[in-house]
């Protein structure tokens, strides 16, 4: 009970920044599948003169990734004409070439519209459709909460790492005169902090190993038998093996920088 008592100060703002830090990489990790299936479900309509090939598109923007030319029937099809046979066959040739392009990569608003600069300046290329008010929307708010999720976990850690620091303040404190006695018999500054650095350690420790026991339980016992199709189909990008040394090394990081700047205020004092 002492132990626990002694430690849950700063296991518990520890905790509290590696659950942060787990969560932006989980984040990342499916807004990166999300990002490839808005990419893969999104395509540019471009009407030509003549026809083009995908390496006639390259050449004037690298981000073009995959051309289909859509049949000149389908055209018809949609706008329905009722013409018959011969008329229909001669409308149809006379027709421009149609094409749906997809992208390499999500792109920005901005590199959007650069795309299509870039592709305009073809003498081939009569018009581009890039349905950019639905495009905009959908990057704006994907982009809104992908801000709003890192900006929440930045001021996560920085109250965090804050109570950390305090709590080494209070630890230093609590082992101050102990290390002023070690200091009258010359032991250097590392020796004297050795218990601070210890108990830090053994708290990273916990920290990582709670941490990531949260998230294998979420992966297990609730995403694993979740309904929602966009948590079931990332299940294994819950969590990860690599994780819990991710996690580790940065609650070392953390807990020794601490250590660090609550050691240098003393020596300074």
């Amino acid at each position: 009970m002492k132990f626990i008592k002694r430690h849950i100060s700063l296991i518990f703002p520890l905790v509290a920044i590696l659950l942060g830090l787990e969560f932006f990489i989980v984040f990342d990790r499916t807004t990166d599948s999300f990002e490839k299936s808005l990419k893969n479900g999104y395509t540019m309509m471009v009407v030509a003169k003549d026809e083009m090939s995908i390496d006639d598109f390259k050449a004037w923007d690298e981000h073009i990734e995959k051309v289909e030319e859509i049949a000149k029937s389908k055209i018809l099809d949609r706008v329905n004409l009722n013409t018959d046979a011969s008329k229909g066959k001669t409308f149809e040739a006379s027709l421009p070439n149609f094409y749906s392009v997809k992208l390499d990569s999500y792109l920005t608003i901005s590199a959007l519209d650069e795309v299509k600069k870039n592709l305009m300046k073809s003498k081939s290329i009569r018009r581009i459709e890039t349905f950019n008010s639905v495009y905009q929307s959908q990057y704006e708010l994907f982009s809104f909460i992908k801000f709003s999720f890192h900006t929440f976990i930045l001021f996560m850690t920085i109250i965090g790492f804050f109570l950390i620091v305090k709590q080494m303040e209070v630890w230093n404190f609590l082992h101050s005169q102990r290390m002023k006695v070690m200091e009258i018999f010359g032991a250097s500054l590392f020796l004297r902090s050795k218990v601070l650095i210890n108990m830090a350690l053994i708290d990273a420790i916990l920290s990582a190993v709670i941490t990531s026991g949260i998230f294998i339980a979420i992966q297990n016992l609730w995403v694993r038998n979740s309904n929602m199709d966009i948590l079931k189909e990332n299940v294994e990008e819950i969590f990860a093996f690599t994780d819990f040394f991710i996690l580790l090394t940065a609650s070392v990081v953390v807990v020794m920088i601490a250590v660090f700047l609550v050691v240098i205020n003393v020596k300074e004092e």
